[in-house]
């Protein structure tokens, strides 16, 4: 999926790669002042040792729990940390809706 995407967001845009690059180079400090600036959490470890996938992830288009799971890359997208996490948030509601209609 970075092949095709580039570690760029496929919801905000916001390129989560070049982001990561940038905060390597940059001291603690200097990384804390980047961070201010975007929707990323500015947590002590990633402010001292940012990784790779504190800024994106590959995530599935159809939720594994909704049928998407044995799929290829038409079923992946780049999602940035922030996004991702409101992505679980609501699949987790939908989850629980449909259980409660059960």
């Amino acid at each position: 999926i970075f092949q095709l995407e580039h570690g760029v967001c496929q919801l905000c845009q916001v390129d989560a790669h070049a982001l990561f690059q940038q905060l390597q180079a940059l001291s603690p400090a200097e990384r804390l002042q980047r961070l201010m600036g975007t929707h990323f959490p500015q947590t002590k470890r990633i402010v001292e040792n940012p990784r790779e996938d504190d800024f994106w992830q590959a995530d599935h288009t159809v939720a594994v729990s909704e049928g998407g799971g044995a799929c290829g890359l038409e079923n992946l997208r780049t999602l940035c940390t922030p996004c991702h996490k409101k992505e679980t948030a609501a699949l987790r509601e939908r989850l629980k809706k449909t259980a409660a209609l059960r």
